[in-house]
């Protein structure tokens, strides 16, 4: 009997075919991709388009999204803390959000309250009085009563304060933790340092620098000393880690930007120091004109002048934290406030006027209000601002 002979199948044509299958797949998974990819970057382009019409336009008005009524008195002022509001007058403080909801509320008798913060911390203090109030976001942590009139406080990011005082021609300066609990104390002589003019206190509460005015037979020199209360400090006399001296100069303002970088602004100069230990000068910026104006956050400071143009009457230049001039631009209307926003916008503003001008020095905003403009603040969106009116909380969006 014949056997009959099997043959494999041959499958060229079915592996020709997934080939072929394979190559149309990929094919078209590039094709989706570069779609894809085409749809991304148009609406990136969009976006970038939107983002930079948005930031060179001008606005003249507003859309209200809601309005929040408030009961004040006259005397009552106002300030920003931790992205809510905090309404101060004589008689205490009220903290709410900015919805008007209540986070708490501190009664005190002052005859010129005073406030400064850092961070989560705020203190409310009586200029030339002996009460001063820590707070954070939540409530009271402390409170300290002081033996003599306070001239100045400063608080670092943990709580700790600093405290100038001053009696009967004799300077004191007292540290104390969150609690109430001093720190460090010591006395400042006038006929042998000069009278202290302000006092800053470094986020970390481990450097304070004091400035210092020293008039003797006509001449003025301001000194600048820096103090050091971690373990550098502890090596050095008084706690003292540098001191330098400005003949002819009168620095009135002092301010650490960041735990290694201080700025000092006087009158015919403005000096940045740095150093995480013992400051020392690290730049300089001379002045030749009045100054009208300084302001300040963490990352940029400010110095207005006024002007020749009846257009715009002041001239504003901005610097960064180094000390680099990054912007100059003129400034439209007469003010009695000027201030970096959260979101670094500068504005500026009278008792029915603002104006906002942008990082870029592009003017963002410029407006009148029917009521008295007490402060503005500004929200995440870049085109959302909160209006404090007098007896109203205004929330609006430029239109």
């Amino acid at each position: 009997m014949a056997t009959l002979k099997r043959h494999p199948f041959h499958t060229v044509s079915s592996e020709v075919d997934q080939d072929d299958l394979d190559a149309k797949i990929k094919k078209h998974r590039r094709k989706v991709f570069a779609i894809i990819a085409s749809i991304i970057l148009l609406v990136l382009i969009a976006l970038i388009a939107i983002y930079i019409y948005f930031e060179h336009k001008t606005y003249t008005s507003y859309e209200v999204i809601n309005s929040i009524e408030r009961s004040d008195t006259s005397a009552s002022q106002f300030e920003t803390f931790q992205g809510n509001l905090l309404k101060y007058t004589n008689d205490g403080a009220v903290y709410t959000d900015l919805n008007g909801n209540r986070i708490w509320n501190q009664t005190y008798e002052m005859d010129h309250p005073s406030t400064d913060s850092c961070n989560e911390y705020l203190v409310i203090y009586e200029l030339n009085g002996t009460q001063i109030y820590i707070l954070n976001k939540v409530s009271l942590q402390s409170s300290i009563q002081t033996t003599m009139p306070i001239q100045r406080v400063s608080v670092a990011k943990q709580g700790t304060i600093a405290v100038l005082m001053e009696s009967e021609g004799i300077s004191y300066l007292q540290l104390y933790d969150k609690e109430g609990t001093q720190l460090a104390a010591g006395e400042l002589h006038v006929q042998n340092s000069g009278y202290p003019l302000d006092i800053a206190l470094s986020e970390d509460g481990q450097k304070l620098a004091v400035a210092m005015l020293d008039i003797n037979e006509g001449s003025v020199k301001t000194t600048i000393a820096f103090y050091n209360f971690g373990a550098v400090g502890q090596n050095s006399i008084d706690k003292i880690v540098g001191s330098y001296s400005y003949p002819d100069m009168l620095i009135s303002r002092i301010h650490y930007m960041k735990d290694d970088t201080m700025v000092a602004f006087g009158d015919s100069k403005v000096v940045i120091f740095r150093g995480t230990q013992k400051p020392a000068e690290s730049t300089s910026i001379e002045i030749t004109e009045e100054v009208k104006s300084i302001f300040y956050d963490d990352q940029y400071f400010g110095l207005v002048f006024d002007s020749d143009s009846k257009e715009q009457p002041h001239r504003l230049e901005l610097y960064n934290i180094k000390g680099t001039k990054v912007r100059e631009v003129g400034i439209s209307i007469d003010y009695n406030q000027i201030e970096l926003l959260d979101n670094q916008d500068i504005c500026i503003y009278n008792d029915n006027q603002c104006e906002i001008i942008n990082r870029k020095g592009i003017k963002k905003l410029l407006c009148t209000f029917d009521k008295s403009l007490y402060k503005v603040i500004s929200a995440a969106a870049q085109r959302n601002y909160t209006f404090i009116l007098e007896g109203e909380t205004r929330r609006v969006k430029l239109k």
